[in-house]
């Protein structure tokens, strides 16, 4: 009886044993899967990526990779989508502060308002403007100072009124009787 028992218990710890290693068996094959499914959604994720890069070089570098002809066709888009189309008069003839003859148009296929600014010879501002809207004009202003009779060279300063534009600078001739 001690050795059918003896039997039994050896049977039972080899059940045991097997299922332990049956168990451990699934555990690594189970991690295995995961570690490869891992590996796999990882190699996915580089793969889009690259094709991301790449995709994102190929259109930073596009205006480089397009013919001559289309290139230029680009650049004036770009040009003109930042350009100001303005009339002024580049001589002005002033009564005192007061402008008699002076002209400034707002052509009406700009992009927003324009503002302007004259400066006397110096560089001092002598006049700056209110918005003037696309399709709209000034015929007269006012200078902030007087300027002495004669004729005065001075420089007028044209921009978008959205800041960050860039701004314009032309001579004109400003005439004091």
């Amino acid at each position: 009886m001690d050795n059918r028992k003896q039997q039994k218990k050896n049977k039972n710890k080899q059940n045991t044993a097997t299922k332990i290693i049956l168990v451990v068996v699934i555990l690594l094959i189970m991690s295995l899967g995961f570690r490869c499914a891992v590996d796999y959604h990882n190699k996915k994720a580089v793969e889009e990526m690259e094709e991301f890069v790449t995709e994102f070089e190929e259109n930073v570098n596009a205006i480089t990779e397009i013919e001559d002809a289309m290139k230029q066709e680009a650049v004036n888009t770009l040009v003109e989508e930042g350009m100001m189309n303005v009339n002024f008069s580049t001589k002005a003839i002033f009564d005192g502060k007061v402008s008699k003859s002076f002209n400034i148009k707002n052509i009406e296929n700009n992009h927003d308002s324009i503002v302007f600014e004259i400066f006397d010879e110096d560089g001092e501002s002598i006049y700056k403007s209110q918005k003037i809207a696309p399709g709209y004009e000034m015929n007269c202003i006012e200078l902030n100072k007087e300027l002495p009779k004669g004729r005065h060279e001075c420089t007028i300063e044209i921009q978008y009124a959205v800041k960050g534009h860039v701004a314009t600078v032309f001579p004109i001739v400003i005439e004091v009787k």
